[in-house]
């Protein structure tokens, strides 16, 4: 089987049924398509990297939107690349041609929004905003992924005068996937775990995900007991003719799938997921992987026209409409749902690959693609491996609790009180209370998104429209009102660029822009913004 990433594009295009290429105007940029590509955004200064939103893992959808009011649209999947000053589309299904909807990216956006997503007043529940949430992945995986690692975080956060909203109990809880019982060896008491924390006024969400491990209790009654009771609720092998489950390669190894195209299955899965809930006092889940790019090698399904982002969608779906309290990594087509889209996992570090550097770009994207209850994984970052054998910088650190205090959503996961130094602790807690504080804002600007579609975390193109911001850009408007401006180097500098009106700054200074401040020496307890004081020019 090739690998998708090393085929040439060349390869790509001889392989596409039709392709698309639409001239760029003079200064056009584009946002969209690929929303874990949003640190490469906006498209459009010169050439890019391809990316195939078939196999396109994060947030995703069929949708390009441009700063000169044009946007491109498709049901299905397709391939993308900025070459030649031209915006090249490989579809397996049609000829794509752009719309003109007006002269501006909010042009464009709004008019696919109304055309192509779903918003209907509805936003997940306002505890997502309002408090900072809590997972405690990082602390269990350097710890011990078991009841007393987790009693004891729980035990540290009811004692760090912390904020908290929601309390996620992360992955390494079952012996195995697809099993909903607690591994009886390490976790020995789990609703006596779960009564704590419902007993601190906290949400509890736990980690699953749609796999089944093969050989398993769970999978041979999936599988092989179809024939007596009429389960048969995995997806088969592509071969044709067999009726061998599949068996994906993912993260943790190698598993089979609830084949979610099918009614049956995605139900029981669901009755699952409720009833284990249910049995423990659990308000909701972490619905992790989904990546459809687990699903291209070897995976066919029940709903024979289903392409593994179709997969990705449903998955997503499910979590929408059955859990309002959720959250979920991957997406696809799922502009305007109330749904709890998380970044992939970020590394503490500030320059690389989803690294600190990667993620206002990336929160912005998510929100030109129909997703703005986005959460911009954990403080500090999210990726385990970051924090083995390393000292946690402790700059860093408290600049990702600025970032995330004017976000939608704030999520803490390593802790501040094991790893910083008691100044340390004390500005990120700061920082969760400017969260806090700002709630009220924040769920306005989440409220006129779930009626109007306008994302919460705006780019600077998008609320003041040709004046020079259609390029990357480490600031951002939080709604209309606000311009956040994140120090995001370790050097203490930011520079800020302020668009027409008068602005005053969280120190209380007012300034009349078009301006361009350049701040050094940035406390550490300071996170720059700006409140507009006037209306649109």
């Amino acid at each position: 089987m090739k690998i998708l990433s090393i085929i040439s594009f060349a390869a790509l295009v001889a392989q596409a049924a039709t392709i698309s290429e639409i001239p760029l105007r003079e200064g056009e940029r584009w946002w969209g398509g690929g929303g874990g590509d949003g640190h490469n955004q906006p498209y459009g200064a010169g050439d890019s990297k391809r990316v195939d939103l078939r196999s396109h893992g994060n947030t995703s959808s069929p949708l390009l939107v441009s700063s000169c009011g044009r946007y491109v649209w498709s049901e299905k999947p397709f391939g993308y690349v900025f070459k030649g000053g031209k915006l090249v589309i490989d579809s397996d299904v049609e000829k794509i041609e752009p719309v003109q909807a007006g002269g501006t990216l909010k042009d464009a956006y709004l008019a696919a929004a109304k055309a192509h997503m779903r918003f209907d007043g509805r936003t997940p529940p306002d505890v997502f905003f309002s408090l900072p949430q809590w997972n405690n992945w990082i602390e269990i995986f350097l710890h011990g992924m078991d009841q007393k690692a987790a009693d004891d975080y729980t035990a540290e956060l009811a004692k760090s005068g912390f904020p908290c909203g929601i309390y996620m109990m992360d992955g390494g809880w079952m012996s195995h996937q697809g099993s909903y019982e607690f591994y009886a060896k390490d976790f020995p008491d789990p609703k006596g775990l779960f009564d704590r924390i419902n007993a601190q006024g906290w949400i509890p969400l736990i980690w699953t995900a749609h796999f089944v491990s093969p050989d398993s209790r769970e999978y041979k009654k999936l599988r092989y007991q179809q024939t007596l009771n009429g389960l048969d609720y995995l997806a088969y092998r592509k071969q044709p003719g067999t009726h061998a489950a599949a068996v994906v390669r993912w993260w943790s190894g190698v598993s089979a799938i609830y084949d979610l195209t099918k009614p049956e299955a995605n139900a029981f899965y669901v009755k699952t997921l409720k009833d284990f809930a249910a049995a423990y006092s659990i308000k909701g889940f972490k619905f992790d992987a989904g990546d459809p790019r687990f699903f291209v090698e070897d995976c066919r399904f029940h709903d024979a026209a289903a392409e593994p982002v179709d997969y990705t969608r449903l998955y997503a779906e499910m979590a929408a409409r059955e859990f309002p309290y959720h959250e979920i990594r991957v997406s696809w087509k799922c502009g305007g749902l109330p749904l709890v889209t998380r970044l992939g996992d970020r590394a503490h570090a500030w320059t690389g690959r989803a690294a600190q550097d990667t993620v206002v770009p990336q929160i912005i994207t998510a929100g030109l693609l129909g997703c703005p209850y986005s959460l911009a994984d954990m403080v500090g970052g999210g990726l385990e491996v970051s924090f083995v054998g390393r000292t946690v910088d402790e700059k860093l650190f408290v600049r990702s609790a600025a970032m995330q205090s004017l976000m939608p959503m704030m999520q803490f996961s390593p802790a501040p009180w094991r790893h910083l130094s008691p100044e340390g602790v004390k500005l990120c807690r700061a920082f969760a209370d400017l969260h806090v504080a700002f709630a009220p804002y924040i769920l306005e600007t989440a409220r006129h998104a779930a009626t109007t579609g306008e994302p919460i975390v705006r780019a600077m193109e998008y609320e003041f429209p040709h004046q020079g911001f259609n390029r990357p850009m480490q600031q951002f408007m939080l709604g209309s009102r606000w311009l956040v401006a994140p120090v995001i180097t370790p050097d203490d500098t930011k520079t800020v660029e302020l668009p027409k009106g008068k602005w005053r700054d969280d120190l209380g200074a007012v300034h009349v822009g078009p301006a361009k401040l350049s701040l050094t020496d940035v406390p550490l307890s300071r996170l720059p913004r700006y409140e507009r004081l006037e209306s649109r020019p």
